[in-house]
């Protein structure tokens, strides 16, 4: 499954699960990151690609059948469209494996529920990848580099497994949420994916020593880190909204916050230092009725305009539970 993305170049999201995501394909698959997402209406990509066709986006649904994705979205509107869907090699989506729909409801409810950087574990460990290294404490913590910055508080309290779990709030979900047993449920999923593989159990054992308090005490403690001075993150879970500014070039703080992510998996840091060209979409949310939902389903497109990427994040039964974003180019 995992051959598609081997020696790739890969477009990542910019918070936790995307780049630890992008860390990851880099390390264990030869991926190359050229290029950022911020989970809504912004690529950003490296002069010289140009071909969308050509890169696999890691985090974020892709419609157009030609290109690689892999993520972790409610993606298929029904069984019908699961099944065309599924077919596609090109789509690598846990509820693709173990189906899930947007309607009815009961399938929704039970999707799965935690980042796309956990099934990228299990997806390697599954191929006989040794991840055991990753779960290693720095000792230094990486932060070496950040002078203006004191982490040796966080540094005491924190490790590398802290952040991969923060990633899609999956540790609060997994510990303190009243989609415990669903979590539950995938965790098992996950562990036999993975063939029982050893990071994927110890990231289930470590959850299983938490309880409620110490869980929002760990978030709590990320959202400080990444939301102040040096990485100045626009959202808790490390998204930033803007990555360049108007040279082209990444901004100081989201080069520290990559840096500082790749220091503390001890993998070694992608490209930087590279001009990034933007392109601007447009990103909606609407209800689907029942004449949009089989026109996506055929066509991939809403109201006659091709979708670049959806998903559906909330039940129907909840108002604008579709987003999706329009680009000019496809």
């Amino acid at each position: 499954m995992l051959e598609k993305l081997k020696n790739k170049p890969i477009l990542i999201n910019s918070d936790l699960d995307g780049i630890i995501s992008g860390l990851l394909l880099k390390k264990y698959l030869n991926c190359t990151v050229v290029g950022f997402t911020n989970s809504a209406e912004t690529i950003w990509i490296q002069k010289g690609f140009t071909n969308f066709e050509e890169i696999c986006f890691v985090d974020m649904f892709v419609a157009n059948p030609k290109i690689v994705c892999i993520d972790q979205h409610i993606i298929s509107v029904n069984e019908k469209h699961h099944a065309i869907l599924k077919k596609n090699q090109n789509k690598i989506n846990p509820n693709l494996l173990s189906p899930h729909f947007h309607l009815p409801n009961s399938s929704y409810k039970t999707k799965y529920p935690f980042g796309t950087v956990h099934f990228i574990i299990a997806l390697l460990e599954k191929e006989g990848f040794d991840l055991s290294e990753l779960l290693v404490k720095n000792t230094n913590n990486g932060i070496v580099d950040f002078d203006d910055l004191d982490l040796e508080k966080s540094s005491n309290t924190l490790s590398f497994i802290d952040l991969i779990l923060r990633a899609d709030d999956t540790m609060k979900t997994t510990v303190d949420s009243r989609y415990v047993d669903n979590a539950t449920n995938w965790w098992k999923w996950l562990i036999e994916l993975s063939n029982n593989g050893k990071t994927t159990l110890k990231l289930k054992d470590y959850l299983d020593s938490l309880d409620a308090k110490k869980a929002s005490e760990i978030k709590k403690t990320i959202k400080d880190l990444l939301q102040h001075k040096p990485f100045l993150c626009d959202s808790s879970d490390g998204g930033i909204t803007e990555l360049t500014s108007v040279n082209g070039f990444l901004k100081v703080h989201a080069k520290r916050y990559f840096k500082f992510i790749s220091q503390l998996s001890n993998i070694e840091i992608f490209n930087i230092d590279c001009e990034f060209k933007t392109y601007k979409g447009i990103t909606k949310r609407l209800s689907l009725n029942k004449k949009q939902q089989q026109e996506l389903i055929e066509f991939n497109t809403i109201d006659s305009r091709k979708v670049f990427s959806y998903a559906f994040v909330r039940t129907e039964s909840r108002e604008d539970s579709f987003s999706c974003t329009f680009y000019q180019k496809d």
